[in-house]
């Protein structure tokens, strides 16, 4: 029996799947390119001893620009994950605003009909949000699996995958200054 669409489960499996895959692809491509930067680094220290500083700029530049290669590639990593984490976030959110709707219409004999009214199109109007987000991110991610799975991001993938991330985490999630000292713990 051929089956001509997918259920919700199947689809979600399909992307975890790509996902873990994508991110063992990355981690493999950084590793790989740890150990390269390591030979052009003894490349580097070889040519000095020989004194041959054509060979020894060629080699800098080589390791300069591996340094940038494995900063972009760990950037998109932890861009993944912060993309898994926010599509967390939406389905808690969206399970949690369900349960409400639940609430209220268990309790709907107490208040008017035109309360009821107004909180279901209120909870109508948050699920309809949460669920954009979370087909935003859906999105986003099997982009991003996509690509790395493919052989085809490169340094300008990288940019669109982080701005259309960026685009669609909400800012008022929390307040800027407790941003503010989280960053800074970072840092510190």
């Amino acid at each position: 029996m051929v089956k001509f669409w997918k259920s919700k489960e199947e689809k979600e499996i399909e992307r975890k799947v790509r996902m873990r895959k994508a991110k063992m692809a990355l981690k493999q491509y950084i590793n790989n390119l740890e150990n390269l930067k390591r030979k052009i680094f003894l490349q580097g220290k070889e040519a000095a001893k020989l004194g041959d500083e054509a060979l020894l700029k060629r080699s800098a530049m080589k390791y300069l620009a591996l340094e940038e290669r494995i900063k972009q590639a760990k950037r998109l990593l932890l861009l993944m994950e912060e993309a898994e984490i926010q599509r967390e976030l939406v389905k808690v959110s969206a399970n949690f605003i369900q349960f409400s709707k639940d609430i209220v219409e268990s309790i709907a004999e107490g208040p008017g009909a035109e309360d009821v009214a107004k909180m279901q199109v209120e909870f109508e109007k948050a699920m309809t949000k949460v669920e954009g987000l979370d087909e935003a991110l859906s999105t986003m991610l099997d982009l991003t699996s996509e690509s790395i799975l493919t052989g085809e991001f490169d340094a300008e993938s990288l940019e669109e995958t982080a701005s259309l991330f960026e685009a669609s985490a909400s800012s008022d999630l929390e307040p800027k200054t407790r941003l503010k000292q989280i960053e800074d713990m970072m840092r510190g």
